[in-house]
C-alpha cells in the first residue's frame, strides 16, 4: 500500500483538486483507492459529496471509532472525511506524530493507494501525514510566490525524514493553474525544474492548466474526470495519473 501526501505551504495551489482527481482517476484504473481529508476546512470532503457529520479521521485518531467504520463510499471514490473539529485538535503525549500511521495500518490489505489532503499550515496533523506517508507530491501554482513557498515544504520534508520517516520520498513537483498564454510561464517552469532537481526529485511533465471548469465541478460536487472528460483540466489530470502510475509501477518492479 502506497500512502501519498499532497503537500503545499501555500494555499490556492490546487492541492485538494489534485487529491480528488488522483482518487477518482486511479479508482477508474482499477486500483483500490482511499482519500483522507486532514484539513479542518473539509474542502475535499465537500467536493467528494461526503458526509461532514459522520465519523471522521479525528474520531479515528482519538480512537472513538474504527478506521473501517469511518470510510465513506462516493461516486468519486472512497474517503475518510474531515470536519471542523480538526481545527481544534490537540494531540499530546509520546508518539503523537505517529497516530495517523498507526490508524491507517488496518487498511493495508484493503487499499492499494491512499491520498492524504493536508492543511497548508504545518501543524501536528501535517506531521502525522508525513510520518504515515511513503511519498509526497508537491502541487505548486506556476508563479514566483509558490516557488518561494516550495522551499518551506522541502524543509518540512527534511525535518520529517530526520525525525519520523527516513524513507519519505518526493514523487515530484506538480505545476497547477498554469496560464499557457503567459510569456513568463515557461521561464517560471524552468525555475521550478531547477528547484525540483535540487531536491533530488522531478518536475512532473504533466501540468495542470487554469480552468473555470474546476470551480464549476466543485460547486456541483461532481467527479472532475467524468464531468467533462475532454476538457483541459480532465485531460491534464489524466496525463498526471498516467505519469504517476508509471512511476509507481517502476517501484513495484
Amino acid at each position: 500500500m502506497k500512502i501519498i501526501s499532497l503537500l503545499s505551504r501555500k494555499g490556492g495551489t490546487g492541492k485538494t483538486t489534485t487529491a480528488q482527481a488522483l482518487t477518482a482517476g486511479f479508482t477508474a484504473k482499477g486500483f483500490r483507492v482511499l482519500a483522507v481529508d486532514l484539513d479542518g476546512q473539509a474542502s475535499l470532503t465537500h467536493i467528494m459529496a461526503a458526509d461532514y457529520e459522520g465519523r471522521n479521521i479525528f474520531d479515528v485518531m482519538r480512537r472513538a471509532c474504527s478506521i473501517k467504520d469511518a470510510v465513506q463510499h462516493t461516486d468519486a471514490g472512497d474517503i475518510i472525511s474531515a470536519n471542523k473539529s480538526l481545527d481544534d485538535v490537540e494531540i499530546n503525549g509520546d508518539g503523537r506524530e505517529l497516530l495517523l500511521k498507526q490508524a491507517l495500518q488496518p487498511l493495508s490489505a484493503d487499499y492499494d493507494l491512499i491520498f492524504l489532503d493536508t492543511v497548508a499550515a504545518f501543524d501536528i496533523m501535517t506531521l502525522n501525514a508525513l510520518a504515515a506517508s511513503t511519498g509526497v507530491i508537491l502541487p505548486a501554482q506556476c508563479d514566483i510566490l509558490s516557488l518561494n513557498a516550495l522551499q518551506d515544504s522541502y524543509d518540512l520534508i527534511q525535518s520529517a525524514r530526520e525525525n519520523v520517516n527516513a524513507g519519505l520520498k518526493i514523487y515530484g513537483v506538480l505545476l497547477t493553474r498554469v496560464n499557457s498564454r503567459s510569456k513568463t510561464a515557461a521561464q517560471i517552469a524552468d525555475m521550478f525544474k531547477q528547484s525540483a532537481a535540487a531536491m533530488n526529485t522531478r518536475l512532473f511533465n504533466s501540468q495542470i492548466r487554469e480552468s473555470a471548469t474546476v470551480q464549476r465541478v466543485q460547486a456541483l460536487q461532481k467527479n472532475l474526470l467524468s464531468f467533462r472528460p475532454n476538457g483541459n483540466a480532465a485531460r491534464n489530470y489524466q496525463a498526471l495519473i498516467n505519469e504517476l502510475d508509471v512511476i509507481l509501477n517502476s517501484e513495484r518492479d
